[in-house]
């Protein structure tokens, strides 16, 4: 079974499954759907079912998949080091965060800030934790890169990225107390 987004959102993200009927949604489904909600309302997809629209579906969900539960230490080292630079003290709470429910626009702006900074050559160590889910370093760099033009779009029209994020992921599956 798939759900759209939301009814303004890009038909792609239907793309994303959720459990059967009666299950409980992983609230990691519904932050996946958020963010690409958040970056339809931000108009910078790609259209629907080009193959840079199921690239970048493909990186919503694998990404957040190895960011919270891939155990390996460049991968763990560069989101905390991320989360950790943006915002202080906050950091282990926000990655416990992300790690029990998918992703948040706290993370989200955190590793596209680091990505944004950071040379493609010091992000070569994150090629063998990528590689495990069929991405690359370039994969990550546009996924991050889509989330800056996202913030900044929706800045530009006067709407907070965290504010627009939060109202998608409150209306999408597994919720919860978010």
């Amino acid at each position: 079974m798939t759900l759209p987004v939301s009814s303004s959102a890009a038909p792609s993200a239907s793309a994303i499954q959720v459990q059967r009927p009666g299950k409980p949604a992983s609230p990691h489904v519904g932050s996946a759907m958020a963010v690409l909600a958040t970056l339809e309302q931000a108009r910078i997809l790609p259209p629907e079912g080009t193959k840079e629209a199921d690239r970048i579906i493909k990186s919503v969900i694998q990404l957040q998949s190895l960011f919270s539960k891939s155990t390996h230490p460049d991968l763990q080292n560069f989101m905390r080091r991320a989360v950790e630079a943006s915002r202080g003290k906050q950091a282990p709470d926000l990655v416990a965060q992300f790690q029990a429910s998918g992703w948040t626009s706290d993370v989200l702006e955190a590793l596209a800030e680091m990505a944004a900074r950071t040379p493609a050559e010091d992000l070569q160590p994150l090629t063998p934790g990528l590689k495990t889910v069929n991405l690359s370093v370039e994969d990550f760099r546009q996924f991050m890169q889509l989330v800056k033009d996202g913030k900044e779009t929706l800045a530009s029209n006067g709407q907070d990225f965290h504010a627009v994020f939060a109202a998608h992921r409150k209306a999408m599956p597994g919720a919860g107390a978010y």
